[in-house]
């Protein structure tokens, strides 16, 4: 039996819809706001600060969505990004993981990806875009032709700026559609932005893995000097952060290849290995702070190797080069600690901490030193400090115990 023809579909009066549209709208932009709290709070509790925008769709865009439906002589429209939220995060990887996120927070009845439909000769912003059920944030009347569901889109700050320019230029203009040599340059301007979102990643990537390879480095020395881990890398401080961008400047360059072999080599306990990938690195021209920076990893790798003096000499020549090189400071002084050069060890962590007074690596070193002088007093108020700045960190906790068991109990 043929199929019968939909109808064509016949908007209500706009008088009427206005009024059914503004009875629905406090209820759903309550509704969206209980949305955008939940996301938050979901995002929030995985370590994601996004950017959350919300938009509940105005009458005019609402009204004009039925009227285009209308004369396309189309059956009744089912308007599905009545409200809804834009997340707009720094990083490729983020939009990945929100995704993730959300998909296992909602029920996702659709998604689309905005750059799956493009050529590479076309232009067009990259977005997914997610239609989840918001059953548990609103049961009020929708108004005619909507679905209870949110358009979640997930972006790029570099994707979003793209849309904003492009849906300006384009789609409110009141010009024709842009002739092929306008294509051609928006075209290009949008591979070059998707460029940059790659290159950004690239970025980040590579700061991840200097990252994870220094900790195992760190990791590996604190064993060979079997002395407690300092500073877990949840627990990392601020010049922990700090070590691996000062190679970025030479992203891409032999420096920055040679640097990653010698830090895996390190990380991997290749101690042998590593002095001389170090040694290459410290042949090529360098800037002060960054050959300060390779005379401390070389002098870690030498302590761990055993060759204490050699260590010794490299966390010096480390200072020589950059005085403000607290973790040079902190090795060396660790050094003269366990050679029971107290008075020199002293002199470090003091620099160490009068450059930085949050140095947790610094005040934790000093408090140990302390201990081994007999001065517990003095020791205590350094693992104060260090808790004050981390309140979790375990070396100063067992520490803090270790002075109270030893010198403030019966």
């Amino acid at each position: 039996m043929p199929r019968r023809a939909e109808k064509p579909f016949t908007p209500p009066d706009r008088s009427k819809i206005r009024e059914l549209y503004s009875a629905a709208l406090p209820a759903w932009e309550e509704a969206l706001q209980l949305l955008a709290v939940r996301v938050r709070h979901l995002l929030e509790k995985n370590g994601l600060t996004p950017t959350i925008k919300q938009r509940v769709k105005g009458f005019d865009a609402y009204h004009e969505k039925l009227q285009r439906s209308a004369r396309k002589r189309q059956g009744p429209p089912t308007i599905t990004d009545f409200f809804g939220l834009r997340i707009i995060c720094p990083f490729l990887e983020d939009v990945t993981m929100i995704e993730t996120l959300l998909r296992k927070e909602f029920v996702v009845v659709e998604t689309e990806r905005k750059a799956a439909g493009h050529s590479f000769r076309e232009f067009g912003y990259d977005s997914v875009h997610l239609l989840v059920r918001c059953d548990e944030e609103g049961s009020a009347p929708l108004p005619p032709h909507t679905r209870r569901v949110a358009e979640i889109q997930l972006r790029t700050i570099l994707q979003d700026a793209w849309a904003e320019v492009e849906h300006e230029l384009v789609y409110k203009s009141s010009l024709a559609w842009p002739n092929e040599s306008i294509r051609r340059k928006l075209a290009a301007l949008n591979a070059t932005l998707t460029l940059s979102d790659i290159t950004f990643q690239e970025i980040r990537d590579y700061q991840s893995s200097v990252r994870r390879l220094n900790h195992k480095r760190r990791n590996a020395l604190e064993q060979a000097l079997a002395l407690p881990v300092l500073v877990n890398p949840e627990e990392e401080t601020a010049s922990a952060r700090e070590e691996p961008s000062s190679f970025l400047p030479a992203l891409g360059s032999p420096l920055e290849k040679a640097m990653l072999k010698a830090l895996e080599a390190h990380s991997h306990q290749q101690f042998e290995r590593a002095v001389e990938l170090y040694g290459d690195i410290l042949s090529m021209h360098l800037a002060r702070p960054i050959r300060a920076l390779i005379y401390n990893h070389r002098g870690m790798a030498l302590f761990a190797l055993g060759r204490q003096r050699e260590a010794l000499r490299d966390f010096t020549r480390a200072i020589d080069y950059d005085p403000g090189n607290l973790r040079a400071l902190c090795n060396r002084g660790l050094v003269y600690r366990l050679e029971q050069r107290h008075a020199r060890a002293l002199e470090d962590f003091d620099q160490a901490v009068g450059i930085d007074p949050s140095a947790i690596d610094a005040l934790l070193g000093r408090a140990q030193l302390y201990l081994e002088m007999r001065f517990p007093d003095r020791a205590l108020i350094d693992c104060r400090r260090a808790l004050e700045i981390a309140p979790q960190l375990s070396a100063a906790l067992a520490l803090e115990e270790k002075i109270r068991r030893q010198f403030f109990t019966g």
